[in-house]
């Protein structure tokens, strides 16, 4: 059986993270799910983090990202004995093989530096990287949604796949993500992401 990895923060999941984890999907019998920052009450210093670790920018926990990936994927149709999921501590590197044996091959994609970047540190640690595609643009970032969701907005439900806007709802995540934001100072205060969040903040 021929295994394959994918990693991702996810916060929300949203269409072009589904398409990148489909893509994957169809090169391994079975594939593990990658959650970067699964520890959202942890701000670790790091030089990889930057916004990504800002609370406002991580409002779902581990345990809802994978509950929201696992209904995404159920729904078009991927058996859930098809893959699994595992903390990815992309954010301190030396940990990641704890987590995921570097003889799993790293499926990815590149749209920005940050992918370059992951790209690098993982083949530093031994892990066979392999790029998927790559894109000049990317259309979706999880800064918009957040900030669309946090002004009561509606375009953020045509970014993401029908599990993740049925759990926003649910979850009332504007409520949280205006928490968040009023608590450490970030967009909600505006209701728009910072020029920085919406710059480096692609995943």
């Amino acid at each position: 059986m021929t295994t394959g990895s994918v990693h991702g923060r996810f916060q929300p999941f949203h269409n072009e993270h589904l398409e990148y984890v489909l893509a994957a999907s169809k090169l391994c019998d079975y594939l593990w799910i990658g959650i970067t920052k699964y520890d959202i009450t942890r701000i670790d210093s790091n030089p990889l983090g930057r916004h990504r670790e800002r609370p406002e920018s991580n409002p779902l926990t581990f345990f809802e990202r994978i509950n929201i990936v696992g209904d995404a994927l159920s729904d078009e149709g991927i058996d859930r004995t098809r893959f699994g999921f595992v903390p990815f501590p992309i954010e301190t590197p030396q940990r990641l093989p704890a987590f995921m044996p570097v003889t799993i091959p790293c499926y990815t994609t590149v749209c920005e530096d940050w992918n370059r970047e992951k790209i690098e540190v993982l083949k530093n640690l031994g892990y066979d990287v392999r790029v998927l595609y790559e894109r000049d643009v990317k259309k979706v970032s999880g800064a918009k949604i957040r900030a669309d969701i946090a002004a009561g907005a509606d375009s953020w439900k045509s970014m993401v796949p029908r599990a993740t806007a049925r759990a926003v709802e649910k979850l009332n995540l504007r409520t949280r993500l205006i928490t968040l934001g009023q608590f450490e100072g970030g967009f909600p205060s505006g209701i728009q992401a910072s020029s920085a969040e919406s710059g480096q903040d692609r995943t």
